[in-house]
C-alpha cells in the first residue's frame, strides 16, 4: 500500500511539473508576440512598422519574428526571464501609470543598441558566421564582429525590425518653455 501510495504522489507531482512547464512555456509565448505587445497605446506605431518589416508581417519566408526574439537576450534563460519580467513590468507601469506620451521614440532609437541584443539575431541567423564563408562579402562584412576586434552590434550596421518606423512615429516632445 505504501508503494502504491508514493508512485501515486510521484505521478502526480510529475503531471503537475509537466502542466507547470507547458503553461509557463505558452504564457512566455503568447506575451511575446506583436499582438500582445502592440497592445498598448505606445507601441502601435512600433506595431504598424513591424508588420511592414520583412522580419515581421511582410516576411516573404513565412516565418516571423517574436518582438522577444530581438529585445530580450538569448545568451542563457535565466537572463532572458529577467530581462523579460524586468522590462515587462517598467512596460506596464510606464504605459499606465506614469503615462508613455512623454517618450522620446526618436531618442531611444539613437540608442537601439541598448535594448536589441545580438544574441537574438545570432538565434535566428545561426550559420552566419560559418556559412558566411561561403559568401566572400559577407565573410569580410562579418569577420571583424566574429572576431571581436568591433564593437558594433547587429543593430548598428542593420536597420531591421521596423520598416519606416519614423514615418509611424509621433512628433518628440519638446522642452517646456520657461519664462
Amino acid at each position: 500500500m505504501f508503494w502504491i501510495k508514493t508512485l501515486l504522489v510521484l505521478a502526480f507531482l510529475g503531471i503537475g511539473v509537466i502542466s507547470s512547464w507547458g503553461l509557463t512555456d505558452h504564457t512566455l509565448h503568447l506575451t511575446s508576440t506583436q499582438a500582445f505587445c502592440g497592445s498598448c497605446h505606445s507601441m502601435k506605431p512600433m506595431q504598424a512598422s513591424f508588420l511592414r518589416d520583412t522580419h515581421g508581417g511582410n516576411s516573404t519566408t513565412g516565418i516571423q519574428a517574436l518582438c522577444t526574439d530581438c529585445h530580450l537576450p538569448h545568451d542563457s534563460t535565466i537572463n532572458y526571464l529577467w530581462v523579460k519580467a524586468r522590462s515587462g513590468a517598467w512596460d506596464i507601469w510606464k504605459e499606465f501609470v506614469l503615462g508613455a506620451e512623454d517618450v522620446d521614440w526618436h531618442a531611444k532609437r539613437a540608442r537601439a543598441n541598448t535594448y536589441v541584443y545580438d544574441s537574438g539575431c545570432i538565434k535566428c541567423h545561426n550559420n552566419l558566421q560559418s556559412g558566411s564563408g561561403l559568401d566572400p562579402a559577407q565573410f569580410v562584412a562579418h569577420k571583424p564582429y566574429f572576431l571581436g576586434t568591433i564593437k558594433d552590434s547587429c543593430i548598428d550596421c542593420h536597420s531591421v525590425g521596423h520598416a519606416d518606423l519614423s514615418r509611424e512615429l509621433p512628433p518628440p516632445p519638446t522642452a517646456a518653455i520657461t519664462e
